[in-house]
């Protein structure tokens, strides 16, 4: 790991999407080419002396996530979110999966996926990117695996969240459909860019990070990682174990208490929705 933090971001510059380090008003481009899981695994080639430097405002930022990454995510991992789902804490990370179709980048406008919902929710989380290979961590060495941490918003279709066994008239059954739920394009967010280096990886350690949600303003949603049922090592070691993770895959950590289904409150199109996590830029999307 190289000796000091730094910021990685995917791009859209001169018809190419490029990977680059922002700089105040300027993008140092580390990579002229789509490929963010290579820079993650070699963080001395991301972090290494640029190839151009660029404007800021030539270039479009994108959503940092490889279309070929996986995005796993963690369900009922904060102690109040299960407290206001009515839902006991699960006996190990329980999980699903989001495809990169799913997100937009920072800036960008959230699709609301009007024709599949009416109740189209929020769900700011933290999340982590895996930086090298990864099979069977442990809870000791699960951090050596993870390149950096943004903020990412787990955009939620409530009405879609359960389904009928049997005829929807007369069941008594409803099963969990998280794919539907969580799956729409377009629905969720991640970004701004994503950040690399050491402290960053103590702050996880030291689970000192706080995620703080804000719609219109309004915070929403504000919980330190210290409340998590489960860590980030724990979440590692139990992933690996089933599957290997690979450079760019993405792992959210869970959502806290304050989502909208909670406060029977939904997006609205218009709707300004930011999703902070500390000491990192803020991620900040519009409601189509």
């Amino acid at each position: 790991m190289t000796n000091a933090n730094f910021n990685l971001g995917r791009y859209l510059f001169d018809g190419k999407i490029v990977i680059g380090r922002p700089d105040k008003d300027a993008i140092d481009i580390v990579s002229e080419n789509d490929d963010l899981p290579r820079m993650l695994a070699s963080p001395e080639s991301a972090a290494a002396a640029a190839i151009r430097r660029i404007p800021a405002g030539g270039a479009k930022m994108l959503a940092p996530l490889d279309p070929r990454a996986r995005v796993f995510a963690i369900a009922i991992n904060y102690h109040a979110h299960g407290a206001e789902a009515k839902a006991l804490p699960p006996s190990r990370p329980l999980m699903f999966y989001k495809a990169p179709s799913n997100f937009v980048g920072h800036g960008e406008t959230l699709n609301p996926n009007k024709q599949m919902t009416a109740k189209f929710d929020y769900e700011g989380e933290i999340a982590v990117v895996i930086g090298r290979t990864c099979k069977n961590a442990t809870l000791e060495n699960a951090l050596s695996f993870v390149a950096g941490v943004c903020a990412l918003d787990d955009g939620s279709a409530r009405d879609l969240s359960k389904v009928a066994l049997g005829n929807p008239e007369t069941a008594t059954v409803l099963w969990p459909d998280w794919t539907a739920n969580k799956g729409l394009d377009g629905g969720s967010a991640l970004g701004p860019t994503i950040t690399c280096g050491p402290d960053i990886l103590t702050a996880l350690r030291e689970r000192s990070l706080r995620i703080t949600t804000r719609l219109n303003g309004e915070q929403v949603q504000n919980e330190s990682m210290k409340e998590m049922i489960f860590s980030t090592e724990q979440i590692i070691a139990t992933l690996s174990s089933y599957m290997t993770l690979l450079p760019g895959d993405v792992i959210a950590t869970g959502t806290p208490a304050g989502v909208g289904v909670a406060r029977n409150r939904f997006l609205t199109t218009g709707d300004q929705l930011e999703i902070q996590v500390s000491g990192l830029d803020a991620l900040s999307v519009k409601v189509g």
